[in-house]
């Protein structure tokens, strides 16, 4: 799958496939959690591989999940992904 089309399914998708998605990338998140990141998958963009996450979106997830899970679910993801998304 293309990185586009990977954005625009993450966009698009409801929070039950959401949570199989980041499942199937051995991703946890409490469902507290899952609540609260699941609304921003609306404002992804792929121009975020260029510029990266903006401040107002890391800033949302440091509320949302406080500044050390935020920072160690961001190097988890980064870990986990695919090198065609690095």
């Amino acid at each position: 799958m293309d990185i586009a089309k990977f954005v625009l399914q993450l966009q698009s998708c409801s929070k039950k496939e959401f949570k199989t998605i980041i499942k199937g990338f051995d991703i946890k998140l409490s469902d507290k959690e899952l609540d609260g990141v699941y609304p921003l998958l609306k404002e992804i963009s792929i121009t975020w591989l260029v510029l990266g996450v903006p401040i107002s979106i890391q800033q949302k997830l440091i509320q949302i999940l406080g500044e050390q899970r935020a920072g160690a679910l961001y190097q988890e993801i980064l870990e986990k992904a695919p090198s065609s998304f690095r």
